[in-house]
């Protein structure tokens, strides 16, 4: 089968939704299928020597994603017509979806449209224009099936689209795995003071939606026990912010601060953690932090909304806490950091619950997804 994952966004730029699409075309790529990555030419970043085990194609930039949107189709037709796909799946409602609801029966196969959060999101400024929310609503609409990969996704497209709710399919993203589960050595420029299995680790932008100072908050109501007992990976316009809320709440020997951090060292931080803590206070689309703490044997405390609570098993593998509430963090942290045989009995749990969003299972589900759509649009032509 060879499948179009159209995107408006792909690496070299680096986030969530570009390692999806990355992940979804390896995966396919390995499962026996043609899979090529369509999408616009990166800004200010060089594309040239780059290279990936599947095939990707680049078209121009939108020039605006509010004017002349719709020429850019043609760009889609023109590639379908030289090297024709099977299914085209858009990552991205708007505009990927909406330039194949343009095309119409120039592009005689299923569409399929994944959200990655931010599209569905009730305050996004591009859902504050009419014009913009008819165009979304358009693709929904032309669309053979919408992919949620989170309850968040699903009552979004809800929200936009309530016609389309009978063509929405629950499939999540995914995880490595085996990259979470083969021991990381320890970064060389360690430091001692980090014990392994004595801190909960924070790890993921420092934005306010992230609620890094809620958990900081949280600390201090933690005791201390003379040790490291949190530390902060990533980077983002709060860092600075987040340090002096640390000073002040007396908290500097207690946290510390790695910076971004990826490959081995993020790897060895989530798998000598001792629990995990997402402490947002406003959406998730999709906690991948999650199952990658899972998948490092790590149980997780996360804010109970949707994108995090899909994922979180209470008392089994991780807890639940409200948002914007350092006393309930508190409680959880204090909670997990101080009883040796709950963290035990998490640890095997989550190992054993990641293994069904493993990116291959996820990979399967998607292609019988489009296998399904491809034979009911060959029993209609019949």
């Amino acid at each position: 089968m060879r499948i179009c994952l159209y995107t408006d966004t792909a690496l070299p730029k680096l986030g969530g939704q570009e390692f999806v699409v990355d992940a979804l075309a390896r995966q396919f790529t390995a499962l026996g299928h043609q899979p090529v990555v369509f999408a616009p030419k990166p800004r200010k970043l060089s594309i040239r020597g780059l290279t990936y085990p599947y095939e990707v194609v680049r078209h121009p930039r939108f020039y605006s994603t509010a004017s002349f949107v719709s020429w850019y189709r043609w760009f889609l037709v023109r590639f379908y017509r030289r090297k024709p796909f099977d299914v085209l799946h858009c990552h991205g409602i708007y505009p990927p979806s909406y330039l194949a609801a343009l095309l119409g029966e120039r592009l005689p196969v299923p569409i399929v449209v994944t959200s990655h959060g931010g599209d569905v999101y009730a305050h996004n400024v591009r859902l504050q224009k009419a014009a913009i929310v008819e165009r979304c609503v358009r693709g929904l609409r032309s669309a053979d099936a919408l992919v949620a990969i989170s309850r968040f996704t699903r009552e979004g497209f809800a929200r936009l689209c309530p016609e389309a709710v009978d063509r929405i399919v629950d499939i999540p993203n995914g995880v490595h795995v085996a990259t979470f589960k083969e021991r990381a050595d320890q970064p060389r420029d360690w430091d001692a003071a980090v014990q392994p299995g004595k801190y909960a680790l924070f790890l993921g932008r420092l934005k306010h939606r992230k609620g890094g100072d809620v958990l900081l908050h949280a600390l201090a109501r933690v005791p201390a026990n003379g040790q490291v007992q949190l530390v902060i990976a990533g980077d983002g316009e709060e860092h600075l912010a987040l340090q002096s809320l640390c000073g002040q709440l007396g908290l500097a020997p207690r946290v510390r601060f790695v910076g971004a951090v990826s490959g081995p060292t993020k790897a060895y931080l989530l798998q000598n953690a001792r629990v995990g803590v997402i402490s947002s206070r406003q959406w998730e689309a999709f906690g991948l932090v999650v199952l990658e703490g899972y998948a490092s044997g790590l149980p997780m405390i996360a804010t109970d909304m949707p994108g995090l609570a899909d994922l979180i098993q209470p008392e089994i593998t991780g807890l639940l806490v409200p948002p914007e509430s350092p006393e309930h963090l508190a409680a959880a942290l204090q909670r997990l950091l101080g009883d040796d045989a709950l963290v035990a009995r998490m640890k095997t749990a989550a190992r054993q619950v990641v293994e069904q969003y493993d990116w291959r299972n996820v990979a399967r589900q998607h292609v019988a997804l489009f296998e399904s759509l491809i034979a009911a649009r060959r029993k209609m032509a019949a």
